[in-house]
């Protein structure tokens, strides 16, 4: 094998594919089928669904920080596997919502559920697996979670508008487990270490008869307190809590709100629109950043995401709605792609799951914010100014962003380590496929 045929990494890329494509699907996109489901079908406010739904994020990005200590200790396929299970019980349990409280705990539990079959996990196996070809292992691997709003989300909402959530949720939790846990049992794998092989396709050379076996290598890269020591990191986080709060705000009421000003099928077809959008400027987006700093692309990307959600905004009619939905997807894809991106390439692997997670744990503050905010600005004003809020959110992750500088780290690599985990991403020689 090794570079002679296929590497074994592209088989667990597209394991993780499939994985994030249900978790996505029937866990973020579809919060907001969900959300629009139960305003709809209980009579709960848009503001105290979105406040469920803000917990549910914020349970998810608690337990993914728990889980970067257990996918260290452990197979991850069973940590996906367990992670699956628990969201179909999750999913079952939400059908049958009909107290405010009930609403609540559910979605904590959810939470956690999707966290272990999520970006976490994902990241950190794809981190292990690649090297100079990351960026386009990570644009490949997440743009299953476009995937999943194109495709499962799309279902899930017609099936909802149709039959109602009750009927429709066992169904969707029993479609989760079937597809998730045979593609994370046959194609992921922890690390190329597990199956003698190193990132990219080289293969380990045997060692020989009697030879003693040494200690293992340390990986490369900052630790976990070096990386947070760094204004880069802190700022990174701290731009990206307002760059999700006004993310996953629109996201959870971009169903209902097209369905509002237009129709139910706009509403959802918004949401496949948004997950389009994003499949296509995710897999460009691995692509440039071979060429150009991922920190300038970062930039840019949050200068669209606010014009988009401005545009959505004002948007009254079908074409508005979608040509917002539209620009919407090819900021919202890329921008959670280069986050866990730019972490891997500035500190390396060597303590990635921690620096990962942690950085994901504090966002979380912004998208459990998100969709409780964008809730109660639209049960006492209306989407307009809900939305134009969510805009200015990105306005002021730009600006945070743009105090954070370079990408730096308190310490560098060793000589032996590979160029990509310098301080910037790498150069287009060393990240050609």
């Amino acid at each position: 094998m090794g570079r002679r045929g296929v590497f074994r990494g592209w088989g667990v890329v597209a394991g993780l594919f499939v994985v994030l494509m249900m978790s996505s699907g029937l866990g973020f996109y579809a919060q907001s089928p969900f959300l629009k489901a139960l305003v709809e079908e209980n009579g709960f406010s848009s503001g105290l669904t979105g406040a469920a739904t803000g917990l549910f994020f914020l349970s998810s990005g608690i337990t993914g920080y728990l889980t970067a200590g257990l996918i260290n200790r452990i197979d991850v396929r069973w940590v996906i596997c367990v992670g699956a299970c628990l969201a179909a019980v999750a999913l079952v349990l939400l059908g049958q919502v009909h107290s405010e409280w009930q609403m609540f705990a559910v979605n904590a539990f959810f939470g956690v559920a999707f966290a272990l079959c999520g970006l976490v996990p994902a990241t950190t196996v794809v981190a292990r697996w690649f090297v100079k070809r990351r960026s386009v292992a990570f644009s490949i691997t997440s743009t299953g979670l476009s995937a999943g709003g194109i495709v499962v989300t799309r279902y899930a909402a017609t099936a909802i508008d149709s039959r109602g959530l009750a009927a429709v949720t066992p169904w969707l939790g029993l479609v989760w487990v079937a597809v998730t846990v045979p593609a994370a049992l046959l194609l992921v794998r922890s690390s190329p270490q597990a199956l003698g092989l190193l990132p990219d396709g080289d293969t380990v050379l045997p060692s020989a008869p009697g030879a003693a076996s040494g200690p293992p290598e340390e990986p490369p890269g900052a630790t976990f307190g070096e990386a947070r020591a760094t204004r880069f990191y802190r700022l990174l986080t701290v731009s990206y809590v307002f760059v999700m709060l006004a993310q996953v705000g629109a996201l959870a009421h971009q169903n209902r709100l097209g369905s509002v000003r237009v129709s139910d099928a706009v509403g959802a077809l918004a949401v496949s629109v948004t997950a389009g959008a994003s499949v296509v400027g995710r897999l460009a987006g691995g692509v440039i950043v071979t060429r150009f700093p991922a920190r300038w692309l970062i930039t840019i990307l949050m200068a669209v995401q606010g014009v988009a959600l401005l545009m959505l905004a004002g948007a009254e009619t079908r074409s508005a709605v979608l040509l917002a939905s539209l620009v919407l997807g090819i900021s919202v894809g890329n921008l959670l792609m280069l986050q866990p991106l730019i972490l891997a390439e500035t500190f390396g692997i060597r303590d990635y799951s921690r620096v990962y997670s942690f950085s994901q744990l504090v966002t979380t503050i912004g998208v459990g914010l998100g969709p409780m905010v964008v809730g109660f600005v639209d049960d006492a004003s209306g989407y307009g100014l809900a939305y134009t809020l969510a805009g200015a959110s990105s306005v002021v992750a730009l600006f945070l962003f743009a105090f954070a500088g370079p990408p730096s780290r308190s310490s560098e690599p060793e000589a032996s380590a590979p160029a990509v985990e310098r301080p910037r991403v790498a150069t287009p020689t060393a990240s050609a496929t």
